[in-house]
Order: C-alpha cells, then sequence, then structure tokens
C-alpha cells in the first residue's frame, strides 16, 4: 500500500486549497490515506483564516481515506510536526510529509513511494527529499547518469522517512555540549551548508523553534543522508511573505514543474559526488556582504518590474518553432501534439505551444488560463464554431468541424515572429484556414485525421468527395453541391495556394490518402510516426499491477479504451460482438468515458477505470492487460496502440487504415479481417493462451522503442524543420 500523507496546515487558505488541488492529481492519490493536522489559532487575528482553512480540509475528496486533526490549542509548526509524525509512523513505519504551501507534480507520491521502498533497507540513508532548487540556483552536472543525488542536508520541502530512522532523533539536543566544543564535527556538519550550526546555536538559545535543524542533525550524527530528485517535484508557493520562516526567495521557486518528470534511476547513497556537494554548498553558503545582498535584491526588484511591464504590454516572443494546437492536452490529437513538442523542446529549447486553453503553468505555453474568467469565456465561444451544423438536424454523429469562427479569446498571432510554424489539431475555432496565410514563414501540419484536405469530417468512411472537390456530403446528410463542406472546402483551397506548408502523415495510410486528395495533391506529404515517452510507458511487473488495479491473477485481462467508449468509429459494438464468442473467464478492462452493454456474458467480469489523465496510471493499467483491443473502424495511428505496445502488451485489431503498420500480424498481436468480430475473438484468445507470452511482449515493445520513441520523433521532427528553415532562408537571400 502507498505510505501515508501527512499534511500540515494552519492559516493560509489560498495556498492550502493549492497543495490539496495539487496531491489530487497525484497518481497515487486515490490509494492513499490523508492526514491532515490543522493547528489551533494562536490569538484573535488569526481566528477567520483558521476557520477557512478548516472549512476547505474538512470537504478533501479523492484518497482513499481522510483523517483530519484539530488541535483544540496552538502547538506551532515545530510540536504539531514533531508530534504529528511520531502519531503516525508509530502506527504506519513510513510517512511522507507536507505543509500547506507545498504545490506537487503529479508524479510526487509515485517517486515517494518507490523511493521509500528502494532506500527502505539503505544504511545510509535516512530520508528522503521530493524538492530540487532551480537550475539557475544549482545546476546538475551535464553527463549525471541518475535521476537522484545523495546529499548532506535534509529537505523540509516535501520529505519522506521511516520509523527506524525517526526514533533516532534526540530532539532535546543532549548532543549539544559536545558538538560545540568539537571544531572539526562541526565542520562536517557545515558540509550541507555553513548555515547550519549557527542554526543549531540559535535552536538552543530559543531564537528558533526548528523541527527541521534537528532532523538534519540526525542525519549528521548517524553518518546518512538524503536523498534529492535531479529535477523538483514540489515547488513552494510560500516563498511570498505568507509564513513565518521563509521571505521572498526567487532563487528558490520554480516557474513551473516538469510536470511527466518521474526519477526512475535511483542513486547510491555514498559516495556523494563532490560536484553536486559543492553545488548545493554554495545554495546554502552565499558570499554575499553589503554587494551581494544588494545585488540579490536589485535582481529581485528587476524581476518584479519586467513581469508587471509584461502583464501590461507583452512583448513580441522571438522564437525558432511555435507548436500549435487548440488544447494543451485534452484530447487524442492534444495529447500527440504535446508529446511533440516536450520532445523538440529538448532539441530546441526556445519552442514555444501556442494553444486557445492552457491547462497547466507550463512557461512554454500560450494561451487562455482555464480557470480564468478569459479561459472560461473562450471554452463559451468555442461552441459557436458549431452553429452552421445547426442547418443539418439529420446529419451523423460522426465529428465534422467548420473552422469558419475565430475565437475572440484566443492569443493574437502578433505576438509571436516564429521562424518555424508547427501546426497540429487548430479547428474548433482557434483558427481559419484563412490566418495560414498570416504566416509568412515554413510550416509543417501534423494530419492527425483527415480534416485538414476535407470540407470538415475528420473521417470520411467510405465516402471520396475529397478526392474531387466536396459537396451533398454523407454526414451532414446533404444533397446540394453547394452545401457547408463545398464551402468549407473552398476556404481551404484558397488558403492553401502559395503557401509554404509541409503535411506530415503519423502512418503511410494517412499521407496516401492525403496525396490523393484535390487539396494536397500539389503539396509535400512526409511520413513521421507520433512519439511518447517509452521511459514512462515501459513494462511494469504485471503481477502488481493487476494487484494494484484490484484484478485477480489467474483470468487473463483484456483492455479497451477511447475517449467515448460508444463513438461508432472507435468500434466499442464490434468489440462486444467479438466477446461472444469468448467461452474463458476473464476481464474486461475498459477506460474512458461511457459504459459498453455486455450482458448474458458470465464469463466476462468488467471493470471500468473512467477517464484517465495521469500517465503513470495509464502505464499502470497497460502493463496489467494481457491483450490491448483496437477495434476501430476507422484510425490514423492511435496514441492507444503506440501506448500499450510501449508498455509490452500485444494488441488485436482490424487490419485497417493506419493499424497494419502498428500491429504486425502474430508478431505484435493480431490483425482481423474488417469487421469480423468472430476473426476479432480469435485474435484476443491466440494472443491470451500464446504458449510463449514474453515473446509476444518483447515484439511489442521493440516495435514501440524503434518507431514511437520521443527522441526518435524529435530527431526526425528537427531534420524536417532544418531543411525547411534553410531553403526558406536562402530563398530571401
Amino acid at each position: 500500500m502507498p505510505s501515508p500523507i501527512l499534511l500540515f496546515v494552519y492559516n493560509r487558505p489560498d495556498h492550502t486549497r493549492k497543495t490539496i488541488e495539487a496531491l489530487q492529481r497525484n497518481l497515487l492519490a486515490k490509494q492513499s490515506d490523508l492526514y491532515v493536522f490543522s493547528d489551533h489559532p494562536k490569538d484573535e487575528a488569526a481566528k477567520e483564516a483558521v476557520g477557512e482553512v478548516r472549512q476547505i480540509i474538512s470537504d478533501i475528496r479523492g484518497f482513499s481515506t481522510v483523517t483530519v486533526i484539530k488541535r483544540d490549542k496552538n502547538l506551532g509548526l515545530a510540536k504539531s510536526v514533531i508530534s504529528g509524525v511520531t502519531e503516525v509512523i508509530n502506527k504506519e513505519g513510513r510517512v511522507i510529509v507536507l505543509e500547506d504551501d507545498l504545490v506537487t507534480s503529479p508524479q510526487f507520491l509515485e517517486y515517494m513511494n518507490q523511493a521509500l521502498r528502494h532506500y527502505e533497507r539503505d544504511p545510509k540513508v535516512f530520508s528522503i527529499g521530493g524538492y530540487q532548487f532551480p537550475e539557475r540556483t544549482m545546476k546538475i552536472p551535464k553527463g549525471y547518469p541518475f535521476d537522484a543525488y545523495s546529499g548532506y542536508r535534509c529537505c523540509s520541502w516535501g520529505w519522506a522517512t521511516w520509523k527506524d530512522r525517526w526514533d533516532r532523533i534526540d530532539w532535546e539536543m543532549k548532543y549539544f555540549d559536545a558538538f560545540m566544543a568539537d571544531a572539526k564535527s562541526q565542520a562536517k556538519f557545515n558540509l550541507g551548508g555553513a548555515d547550519r550550526t549557527q542554526m543549531l546555536v540559535h535552536q538552543r538559545e530559543g531564537k528558533v523553534n526548528s523541527w527541521a535543524i534537528r532532523f538534519c542533525y540526525a542525519h549528521f550524527q548517524n553518518d546518512m543522508r538524503c536523498i534529492y530528485p535531479a529535477k523538483s517535484l514540489v515547488n513552494n508557493i510560500g516563498l511570498d511573505n505568507s509564513g513565518v520562516h521563509c521571505g521572498v526567495d526567487p532563487s528558490r521557486q520554480h516557474d513551473a514543474l516538469d510536470e511527466n518528470f518521474l526519477p526512475k534511476l535511483f542513486c547510491p547513497a555514498e559516495p556523494i559526488v563532490p560536484e553536486i556537494a559543492e553545488a548545493f554548498y554554495r545554495v546554502f553558503s552565499p558570499k554575499l556582504g553589503a554587494k551581494g545582498i544588494f545585488s540579490r535584491g536589485w535582481g529581485f526588484l528587476k524581476k518584479a518590474y519586467r513581469k508587471m511591464r509584461n502583464s501590461f504590454f507583452p512583448p513580441d516572443a522571438v522564437l525558432e518553432i511555435l507548436v500549435v494546437n487548440t488544447m494543451q492536452k485534452s484530447g487524442g490529437a492534444a495529447k500527440a501534439a504535446w508529446r511533440n513538442y516536450l520532445g523538440i523542446r529538448k532539441l530546441h529549447p526556445s519552442a514555444l505551444y501556442w494553444t486557445l486553453i492552457k491547462e497547466d503553468h507550463d512557461r512554454g505555453v500560450i494561451g487562455c488560463s482555464q480557470l480564468s474568467l478569459r479561459g472560461l469565456l473562450a471554452r463559451y465561444f468555442m461552441k459557436l464554431d458549431r452553429l452552421p451544423m445547426l442547418l443539418y438536424p439529420k446529419r451523423s454523429k460522426a465529428t465534422f468541424t467548420p473552422a469558419l469562427f475565430r475565437n475572440p479569446f484566443r492569443t493574437g498571432l502578433r505576438k509571436f515572429r516564429p521562424r518555424l510554424v508547427h501546426l497540429h489539431w487548430v479547428a474548433a475555432s482557434f483558427l481559419k484556414t484563412q490566418d495560414l496565410r498570416r504566416f509568412k514563414v515554413p510550416m509543417v501540419w501534423t494530419l492527425h485525421d483527415t480534416w485538414a484536405f476535407t470540407g470538415g469530417c475528420h473521417y470520411p468512411g467510405t465516402c471520396e468527395g475529397f478526392f474531387s472537390k466536396c459537396g451533398a456530403c454523407p454526414q451532414l446528410k446533404s444533397h446540394s453541391e453547394s452545401d457547408l463542406s463545398r464551402t468549407v472546402w473552398l476556404q481551404k483551397q484558397k488558403a492553401y495556394q502559395q503557401l509554404n506548408i509541409t503535411f506530415v502523415s503519423p502512418s503511410r495510410w494517412l499521407a496516401e490518402t492525403a496525396r490523393k486528395s484535390s487539396l494536397l495533391a500539389n503539396h509535400r506529404v512526409e511520413v513521421i510516426p507520433n512519439g511518447l515517452d517509452t521511459q514512462i510507458y515501459q513494462p511494469l511487473d504485471k503481477k502488481e499491477a493487476k494487484a494494484f488495479l484490484g484484478l485477480t491473477e489467474g483470468d487473463p485481462v483484456l483492455l479497451f479504451g477511447a475517449e467515448w467508449l460508444t463513438d461508432p468509429r472507435k468500434g466499442g459494438d464490434l468489440l462486444v460482438e467479438a466477446l461472444k464468442h469468448l467461452d474463458f473467464p476473464c476481464t474486461l478492462l475498459n477506460f474512458g468515458e461511457g459504459n459498453l452493454s455486455l450482458e448474458g456474458k458470465e464469463n466476462i467480469s468488467v471493470k471500468s477505470l473512467g477517464r484517465l489523465q495521469d500517465e503513470m496510471s495509464l502505464a499502470v493499467m497497460y502493463s496489467a492487460a494481457d491483450v490491448f483491443i483496437c477495434p476501430s473502424r476507422e484510425d490514423n495511428l492511435p496514441n492507444t496502440v503506440a501506448e500499450a505496445l510501449s508498455c509490452g502488451t500485444p494488441c488485436a485489431a482490424f487490419a485497417v487504415n493506419g493499424l497494419p503498420e502498428m500491429i504486425s500480424h502474430q508478431q505484435e498481436g493480431w490483425l482481423a479481417k474488417p469487421f469480423d468480430a468472430k476473426d476479432l475473438a480469435e485474435g484476443i484468445r491466440w494472443i491470451v493462451k500464446h504458449p510463449n507470452p514474453k515473446e509476444l511482449q518483447s515484439a511489442a515493445r521493440r516495435k514501440a522503442l524503434a518507431e514511437y520513441s520521443l527522441d526518435v520523433m524529435a530527431n526526425r521532427y528537427s531534420q524536417l524543420y532544418g531543411k525547411l528553415m534553410q531553403q526558406a532562408s536562402q530563398k530571401r537571400i
């Protein structure tokens, strides 16, 4: 079971709310027990804020259990932490501890639990830390091979430890007199920062009341270490003069956390890397003096001034690559676009991601914050793009996007001056096709479906109107040649003329279809498969993954998922038909919105996971499955199949569109005859009854590493960018 989480709160409601919301987004939140310790107000002035905090913590959801401990007298932070940790650790054996101003990444709990298991029996590790300084403050040496490092000083901003370590701490400081008489011990203690001995003195003299400095001394006294992540999974939002112990300190505050970073390669506790120890020491031992203090204060004032100035007069962004997608991460195309951007940013650090709705605080993303008034209005106005559809009340349920309307709340084009624009899915009121002519630079457009070369449909089915000129659209149930699909088609035809644009298809099938279309026949179309992080999507222990999801170990697990399980294009009905032909006990695990109707199959139990957003949850789910089923009627290069393959899970699908490029029959899985449900059932049976399942799993993983790695994809795009920008420069000369 995940380790219990202890959260200590007092009188900062806004900070507390943000801390809790971030924790709720963690992969392991729903499986973790949360203990919240609320200190009593120390005076009348604190009563109102403490009451507001207590109202917030009384409504916490999203954890396995929530236990709220409201103190009836004021203990102060040090005594509250010491007593609270002691109370829970004596019962649970290990704890993860946070205070009310620490915002965590979605990977925080996963990392802390993995590290607690990894170092539990290591005689040199006293605690685990979740915070790391910004790169501008402390750089990890290039070529350092691990995702974590060992340090002399404990971490107090998101940490964890075990009962046998906690029991070694001398809170009464009986060692103090002997320590102060030993200059060598003081010098050794100060390897974690020149301030540590002085802090210990202040604690002894009663000038401060800190649990952390006594926690630090226990590390030194036992010759043990704290393990830090190479990149931070915690951001302290309390560096705003709202707390007692922390003032304003930009050097320790992160602009944004890397929400996809999960330390996996743990370092040994010994030896400590000298270069890292020296860099760490400098953070806590600045040589300021009067000049240094003035310099730091002046730097803070300049930063504050620039932030205020830019809020009123946003500067043009001069950059190399601008990646464009309507949504930042939500939806299949957005997920692929976001992964593309993360890969590209490693090679082109100045790249920006322009979106209508911004879903996190990544500084590289430009758009309307989803929780702001502007973001809410932008979402509302997205619906206006659907107004022309009202003219076709008998239209099919297939997705059709006119893109005739420009959202008035989007960030303006004038903000950017890129050398190259990379488009993804840009409909739903974000970009009108006419807008493309305002970019006077090379463009790359990744096709996630057929929309870019049709009159508005995303998958045409059996219609071939886009080969010549759309009109009388079967999806609109229209018999008029001059219908909405013709209007959209004509606008695209006009917009694409004289554009320096290269289209990229993730699959050969879509590329060939695009080349046959009338709109793209004269344009360059390349093939670059979408990429994903194969370090996140990697095979996990199947037995543990099944246990984690509460699945029985013996029965095969069949997995199916989509944005909407009932979407006819995704073939949920075909899967239900195929399952009727299975006669062995198994579990159907599904994820996404909606439900499948599976009646009369007592041998098949169904477990629904709902909508999953974080990638570690998805990796656990794929690893738990014995086969992933993709019964799509139409699909380009589905993320779900690539994710499953990367986790070593063989796939069964119909041999349509881009799926034969992902699955070789009886190698990485099974390709069934379209749309033969009985043959799909035979493929499911063949995979789960295979005499050597490891063979299929290894083949699936090899395919993903060779074709769908984020680095492979990013390098392919970077080479294409370089050629296009070089050609554009030569033309200007």
